[in-house]
C-alpha cells in the first residue's frame, strides 16, 4: 500500500485525486451488476486453497527486496509471468514511463470472454515492495494480495466465462501508484468497458481478538460495485462482515481506476487496525502475515464477485446427462435443521460429499439414486453438496439452521 508519507522522497509522483464521468453502457436501464445464485460459485471458492496461495506469499517474501527499481523485482516480474503462463493464460509484461529509468513493469493475464470479449472485469494488487530502512520482504504489503491474483487467475483460468477476466499485478505502487495509473490511462484511451476493478493489498493480517472481515474503501462514484460485492459476499460467504471506510491516509490501486472513470474498489484487511509492521523489515510471514484463513476468505470474496460479473459461459458445468435422461440433483427441505433427502435420479454409484464454506469436508460417502442423511450435528451455516459419478457432477447448496 502507498502511504502519504512516501512523498518525502516521491511528492512529484504522487497522483492527483481526480474523477472523469463514467462510462456507461448504451441502454442505462439494464444494469448489467446482476446478482444470483450460481452453484458453480460455491465450488470455485471452495478450491481456494492455502496450499496454493502461502508458498506464493513466502517465495514473493523470499526476495530481499521487491522496490521496483530493484534487479530483485524484476526477478518477481518474470516469476509472475511463469506462473501466470502456467495457467495457459495470454500474458504481457507491460512496461511504463518511470521517472528514474528504469522499473519492473506490470504483468498482465488475459482469460478472453466468449460472447462478450470486449467487456473486461478486471482483478489486480502490486507486487513491488519498500521499507524506509533494510530489507523489505513485503510479505503482507503486498505478496498476499499479488497472490491473491495469482490464486483467481489459477482456478478461474480452468473455466470459460462470457465476459473477458483480467489478473494484473501492478508495479510501482509504492512510489504513487505508477502501474496502474498507465494502465488505467491507456484504457480509457483505448475506450475499454470496464465494468468493475477488485483490489488485492494487504489481506493477510489479523488483528488479534477480531474476527475476520473487510473495511471496504471505496469512492462514492463506485458505490454500484461496492453494492454488487456486498450482495454476492452474502450469498457465497455470508458470515463475512463488510463494512464502509474511509482511506487510512494513503491510496492503493484502486484509485487509479477511478481517476479515470471507472469503478474499483479495495476490501482492506482493517482500517483502524491493520498490520502495524507496514514498511518495515518485519513484513514477513508470521507477524504481517498471520492468519491464511482471513487471506482466503478475502480472495474466496474476490472470486466470487469476478465469476458473477463476467458470468460463467455455461451455467450448467459441472452436470452431464445419463443415459436415461438429464441428472437433476435435489436436496429436500432446505434450509433444514433435522434430515434432509439428496437425490439425482441416477441410479448408479455416485460420490456424495458435503462440504462447509471453510472447505471442510463434513461428509463423503457413496450412494445410489437417492439418500436421507442427518445434519442435525451440523453448525448452523451453507454447504456445498457435490454428487459425482460416471455421468458427470452436480453441485448445490444446503442450508443448515
Amino acid at each position: 500500500m502507498m502511504i502519504k508519507t512516501i512523498s518525502l522522497f516521491c511528492s512529484a509522483l504522487l497522483i492527483p485525486i481526480f474523477t472523469i464521468a463514467q462510462s456507461l453502457p448504451s441502454n442505462p436501464s439494464v444494469s448489467r451488476y446482476q446478482v444470483d445464485t450460481i452453484p458453480l460459485v460455491y465450488d470455485l471458492i471452495g478450491m481456494v486453497d492455502t496450499g496454493e496461495f502461502m508458498p506464493s506469499i513466502r517465495h514473493l517474501s523470499s526476495y530481499e527486496t521487491r522496490l521496483c527499481t530493484s534487479p530483485e523485482a524484476l526477478e518477481a516480474q518474470d516469476w509472475i509471468k511463469t506462473k501466470l503462463e502456467g495457467y495457459g493464460l495470454s500474458v504481457e509484461i507491460q512496461d511504463f514511463p518511470y521517472y528514474g529509468g528504469s522499473s519492473s513493469d506490470n504483468v498482465i493475464a488475459t482469460l478472453p470472454g466468449k460472447t462478450k470479449p470486449d467487456e473486461y472485469v478486471l482483478v489486480g494488487g502490486h507486487y513491488d515492495s519498500f521499507t524506509w530502512f533494510g530489507p523489505a520482504p513485503g510479505a503482507d504489503d503486498n505478496a498476499s494480495g499479488t497472490s491473491g491474483v495469482i490464486e483467481t487467475a489459477r482456478i478461474l483460468s480452468q473455466f470459460e466465462f462470457e465476459r473477458s477476466l483480467i489478473f494484473c499485478a501492478w508495479s510501482a505502487e509504492e512510489v504513487g501508484l505508477i502501474g496502474s495509473d498507465y494502465y488505467a490511462y491507456t484504457a480509457k484511451q483505448a475506450d475499454m468497458d470496464i465494468l468493475g476493478y477488485f483490489n488485492f493489498d494487504m489481506i493477510g493480517y489479523l488483528h488479534p481478538g477480531n474476527e475476520i472481515h473487510t473495511d471496504m474503501i471505496a469512492p462514492s462514484s463506485a458505490q454500484e460495485l461496492v453494492s454488487f460485492y456486498t450482495q454476492v459476499a452474502g450469498i457465497y460467504l455470508p458470515e463475512f462482515g463488510i463494512f464502509p471506510a474511509e482511506p487510512i491516509g494513503g491510496s492503493s490501486d484502486h484509485a487509479s481506476f477511478n481517476n479515470y472513470g471507472y469503478m474499483g474498489i479495495f476490501p482492506f484487511e482493517d482500517t483502524p487496525n491493520y498490520s502495524p509492521y507496514i514498511h518495515t523489515v518485519d513484513v514477513v510471514v508470521g507477524l504481517s502475515v498471520n492468519s491464511p484463513e482471513m487471506a482466503k476468505t478475502f480472495i474466496q470474496a474476490t472470486l466470487a464477485s469476478l465469476a458473477t460479473l463476467a458470468v460463467p459461459y455455461d451455467n450448467t458445468i459441472g452436470t452431464g446427462p445419463d443415459a436415461e435422461g438429464s441428472l437433476s440433483l435435489s436436496v429436500f427441505p432446505n434450509p433444514a435443521s433435522d434430515q434432509v433427502l439428496v437425490s439425482t435420479g441416477y441410479q448408479e454409484p455416485m460420490q456424495l460429499t458435503l462440504t462447509s464454506m471453510a472447505g471442510k469436508t463434513v461428509l463423503a460417502t457413496e450412494f445410489s439414486g437417492k439418500m436421507r442423511i442427518d445434519v442435525s450435528d451440523l453448525p448452523a451455516g451453507i454447504y456445498v453438496v457435490r454428487c459425482s459419478g460416471n455421468p458427470g457432477n452436480l453441485i448445490g447448496k444446503l442450508v443448515v439452521r
